[in-house]
């Protein structure tokens, strides 16, 4: 939709194509918008990467692995699934012999291991990898 600048409504200069949604809660606004906008979702990160076809299909991904049920660790910490998704994409960049940028939501993970990974595989493939937060461009309903 895009957001106010600079005392304007600036337009995302991007197209978004598709969607990968891991849960629907029962307040679920995903499938409405993405219908709404034209988005497909597809039922896995794979797919929505290649468009339903084999190889991959869009020039850039972004990674929101925060809105779900999912499980905290010892220190109370929830263990979203950032880094699930993003070794999936990292899977389709491989198979399919390109890589394009992907921007991670927030924090990359809770488990530094899992970070120096990420980083690493983005280093590997070169592709262009940043992470932080969305919300000071998101539009405030």
């Amino acid at each position: 939709m895009g957001y106010t600048w600079a005392g304007g409504w600036h337009k995302p200069d991007v197209d978004l194509v598709s969607l990968y949604i891991d849960q629907f809660p029962a307040n679920d606004l995903a499938r409405a918008t993405a219908k709404q906008h034209g988005v497909p979702i597809y039922p896995s990160v794979e797919e929505a990467l290649c468009l339903g076809g084999s190889k991959l299909a869009v020039d850039g991904i972004v990674i929101i692995g925060e809105h779900g049920d999912y499980p905290k660790n010892e220190q109370g910490q929830t263990l979203y699934p950032r880094y699930k998704f993003f070794k999936q994409a990292v899977k389709v960049l491989e198979s399919s012999g390109r890589s394009v940028p992907i921007f991670n939501d927030k924090h990359l993970s809770t488990d530094w291991s899992q970070c120096a990974e990420m980083v690493s595989d983005s280093k590997r493939l070169q592709f262009p990898f940043m992470a932080g937060s969305s919300l000071p461009v998101t539009r405030r309903m």
